[in-house]
């Protein structure tokens, strides 16, 4: 009932902090001086059944720095994080007939200081939880004063012909309303409501994107990390942590093996970086339960329109040895697999086929990255490497550029990977872009290749848009075989680099580290909390002039415990008893708040 006009708005204001009264009498203050006092605000959801904006503002910035989906007018587009497809009536994603799920996060860097607003949307049912961030806002410093101080959480629902800002259809003719007019759209539905409130602690600050690529060591070799033998690998019946991706938060790592006699093989994690020992493999997740797997728990990462970036050490990881990241669509496979961990491949590995992405299987000799639907085993490979005497693997490059002491990248060091998502004018995937980039004693070298679709490109290319836009789940593995000549032979015109493989020489663990999420921003490239907006129905019509009660909220963490919270409704002049009533403000006894 949240259409068109409408505004379903929970935010932050510093009205604790504010001495006036106002023009509202009720010491209310934001950007936009609506009660003609300015203060901090961060709008954590304005939104309807339509749009979602989340923005920051500073006490006089009015328009802020804003993220998620809708709005505009002629000469200018509101936010695009996603489509009208993926969140509306009907959505793939969400689907706003119905109740969601929201979380917003507020990482800090290194030295405190508010790092962005990280905005999850999940809904039960579906696939493909809706992610957005607002980075990088010039008004970080004040807004971190602000939090530290304490805001105060605002509720409100409203109205007005004027909210194209909000849910308008742009310039770029993307948003969902073409007017706001009573006359045109017809009323709000009469409540909203907001339930299921809790509260739980992010843990270690983020990282910016600076501090990423710069500032943070790189644990680049193996004598960094605990060494097993192959007669000690014990059983590993635990969750090995969670992984700091900036641009995401963290995320859980749920390893490979739980039901096996071994339990497993260990992975190593820490905030920044991921190292599977020899024979590992482990899924990133939202959420990991120890010696349990779940299909539901699995990230859904969506990467069109972004990049995916780490960093990654492969000194020691020679012939025969394979070092992957890959993405597959194990949220979506509601079979347990052979596995028993629901993982599934293009080549059906345990048994289970999907959709797969390979952004890297490599050694120091050879690196591949390729596209497979989810029948086809070999896929459409880039990079160097491999090959027998009847075919070549992909020679995007030369051994000279890409090897031990190379004349590009070195792999005897560490080196940096970028895995773009590229896309149409329609939003499906076109092309996937990676750069391998060092930085060498002249500068920084380069190594770059795209596969995908177009003429002559893949045909699966589509079956990709699909599982990409459903969610994929990236998976980090470090294995061997002696039959690895398809990603490291010399092939037919023997120019791949490994006549034979020694995958007794594999070194114990690899390092994966440093990973990041970020939105491409260059347009010719691209072309192309539970919340419910439905209504109930009541015939009440008066409100009286009385406190609404008490809403809960869940505290998480190591002191776990339920708050009880009081709601105080806004009206002008109902401080003063004004014989105008303020709008109903229901507080239910199960916890929830119709606004």
């Amino acid at each position: 009932g949240a259409h068109c006009g409408c505004n379903v708005a929970l935010y932050l204001v510093s009205m604790h902090q504010n001495s006036h009264p106002s023009e509202c009498n009720d010491y209310y203050c934001d950007a936009n001086n609506v009660c003609g006092e300015s203060c901090a605000e961060i709008d954590m959801q304005e939104a309807n059944e339509h749009s979602w904006h989340s923005t920051l503002h500073t006490a006089t910035d009015n328009g802020g720095k804003g993220t998620g989906f809708g709005g505009g007018g002629p000469s200018w587009n509101g936010p695009r994080d996603w489509t009208s497809e993926q969140f509306g009536l009907g959505g793939s994603c969400i689907d706003t007939g119905g109740p969601f799920q929201v979380a917003v996060s507020f990482p800090l860097d290194a030295e405190g200081i508010l790092d962005s607003m990280q905005v999850t949307l999940t809904q039960e049912g579906r696939t493909c939880p809706l992610f957005t961030q607002v980075s990088g806002y010039k008004g970080n410093g004040e807004l971190t004063k602000a939090l530290q101080a304490g805001m105060t959480p605002v509720f409100s629902y409203w109205r007005s012909d004027d909210m194209l800002w909000l849910d308008g259809k742009g310039d770029d003719g993307k948003g969902f309303c073409e007017s706001d007019l009573e006359d045109d759209v017809g009323s709000c539905g009469k409540t909203t409501r907001f339930y299921d409130f809790s509260i739980t602690d992010l843990g270690a600050p983020a990282m910016s994107s600076t501090e990423i690529s710069a500032s943070v060591p790189m644990p680049a070799k193996e004598e960094t990390l605990p060494k097993l033998k192959p007669d000690e690998i014990e059983k590993v019946l635990e969750c090995p942590g969670n992984l700091r991706v900036n641009g995401l938060g963290d995320i859980a790592l749920v390893p490979a093996g739980w039901n096996t006699p071994t339990g497993g093989v260990r992975v190593n994690v820490q905030s920044s970086y991921v190292a599977p020992h020899m024979g590992g493999r482990a899924y990133f997740a939202y959420r990991c339960s120890s010696g349990h797997y779940w299909h539901g728990d699995y990230y859904a990462m969506n990467l069109l329109g972004k990049t995916l970036r780490y960093s990654v050490d492969l000194s020691g990881v020679g012939c025969g040895c394979n070092a992957a990241l890959s993405l597959v669509s194990m949220r979506q496979n509601t079979k347990s697999s052979e596995c028993s961990d629901y993982y599934c491949d293009a080549n059906s590995v345990c048994g289970e086929a999907c959709a797969e992405i390979d952004i890297q299987e490599a050694n120091q000799n050879a690196w591949h990255s390729t596209l497979h639907s989810a029948e086809d085993h070999v896929g459409l490979a880039g990079g160097f490497g491999g090959g027998d005497r009847q075919n070549q693997g992909p020679r995007h490059w030369s051994w000279e550029k890409y090897r031990p002491g190379g004349t590009c990248i070195d792999t005897f060091q560490p080196f940096q990977v970028a895995a773009s998502f590229l896309v149409d004018s329609l939003g499906n995937f076109a092309t996937l872009e990676v750069n391998l980039t060092q930085k060498r004693v002249v500068g920084p070298c380069t190594l770059s290749f795209r596969i995908g679709g177009g003429v002559g490109g893949y045909a699966g290319v589509p079956e990709l848009t699909s599982a990409l836009r459903a969610g994929m789940t990236p998976v980090i593995s470090y294995w061997s075989s002696p039959d690895m000549q398809w990603l490291d032979g010399p092939g037919s015109d023997g120019l791949g680099p490994c006549i034979a493989e020694s995958p007794e020489q594999c070194k114990d663990a690899v390092v994966f580290a440093n990973f990041s999420v970020e939105t491409i921003l260059n347009p010719v490239i691209i072309v192309t909390t539970h919340t419910t907006t439905t209504t109930t129905s009541t015939t009440t019509t008066e409100a009286p002039k009385r406190c609404p009660g008490q809403v809960t909220v869940e505290i998480r963490g190591p002191r776990s415990r339920p708050v009880a919270v009081s709601l105080i409704p806004a009206d002008r002049g109902w401080p003063l008893n004004s014989s105008r009533d303020p709008a109903l403000v229901d507080i239910e006894p199960s916890g929830g708040q119709s606004s």
